[in-house]
């Protein structure tokens, strides 16, 4: 039997995301591989998660970012990224339950977390689903492909994931006054700029059919190429901006072309965005919003 285009997209995001069928299936568009379409909710969660994984280790009292929460060692586990149009879903089979952690803290700690994410439903050491209060776009960790949903374990009274539901705030638990403020001090960015920094989200392990690159979740190199210029082992990490202008340092992996060929590629980029190079490096352009990157420069 023939294929269909969906089943074509679907094949063609696998071979970029390593998705597996189904869930490449489930997030593939009827027009484009569907990375970047989503709910606007989702583009928002996805954004402000995007400041929580590129923050990392940054000291002192003129580091703008240095209120969020970072939650970069959530990249260290294996994992495979799918975004589908209403959900951002990580497979993570090692221990899911770990990577947890770095995202959400139990519920007496809980403005130590990224701030306003709630526990919806969970399977011990399994499948937990999450809601992110301020913008009301649901996010999903599981060891599988094959995990259950909200509704099935909901059916099942909760009888393994009872433990998880009381260590975790629900989605009764309204923001504590930490988390608010933690929100209120993130700047505003343009609807360009979310689309950029939702993309750098959903392509966190993306790479090029033809090994030319590979992003390897901002911690390895798969095509195990020479260090470039400018790389260090210090892992320290900085995004932060304003309003249409924003800024992403880094000095270890991924190298900066491998970013800026999953951003504006034909297949794989997103619809619009340009690349140009500069004295100091590279500059996304998507309309009126720039993202700078800027490799081997975080002070």
């Amino acid at each position: 039997m023939p294929s269909t285009p969906r089943r074509k997209l679907r094949d063609a995001r696998r071979l970029f995301t390593g998705e597996e069928k189904p869930t490449a299936e489930a997030g593939a568009g009827r027009r484009d591989l569907g990375l970047d379409r989503c709910t606007p909710s989702q583009q928002r969660l996805r954004a402000l998660l995007a400041l929580h994984l590129f923050n990392a280790h940054l000291r002192g009292p003129n580091v703008g970012p240095s209120h969020v929460y970072s939650a970069h060692t959530f990249l260290a586990y294996s994992m495979t990224v799918s975004p589908r149009y209403d959900r951002l879903l990580f497979i993570i089979p090692p221990a899911v339950e770990n990577a947890l952690g770095r995202l959400m803290a139990p519920r007496t700690l809980i403005r130590h977390g990224m701030p306003g994410l709630r526990m919806v439903a969970a399977h011990d050491y399994h499948t937990y689903h999450i809601v992110h209060l301020p913008t009301g776009a649901r996010m999903t960790l599981a060891n599988r492909v094959n995990f259950l949903t909200e509704t099935e374990i909901q059916r099942q009274g909760f009888r393994r994931g009872r433990r998880t539901l009381q260590d975790y705030a629900g989605p009764d638990t309204p923001l504590d006054p930490a988390e608010q403020a933690a929100l209120d001090a993130i700047p505003p960015m343009t609807t360009g700029v979310r689309v950029l920094l939702a993309a750098l989200v959903s392509r966190l392990n993306a790479r090029d059919p033809q090994k030319r690159w590979a992003v390897g979740q901002w911690w390895q190199d798969p095509l195990r190429r020479p260090e470039p210029a400018g790389y260090r082992h210090d892992e320290l990490m900085y995004l932060w901006g304003s309003g249409a202008d924003w800024e992403l340092r880094w000095l270890k992996h991924p190298r900066p072309t491998d970013v800026v060929a999953c951003l504006t590629e034909p297949r794989i980029g997103v619809p619009g965005a340009t690349a140009t190079k500069g004295r100091r490096g590279w500059t996304i352009r998507l309309g009126q919003s720039t993202l700078s990157l800027r490799y081997g420069a975080v002070r």
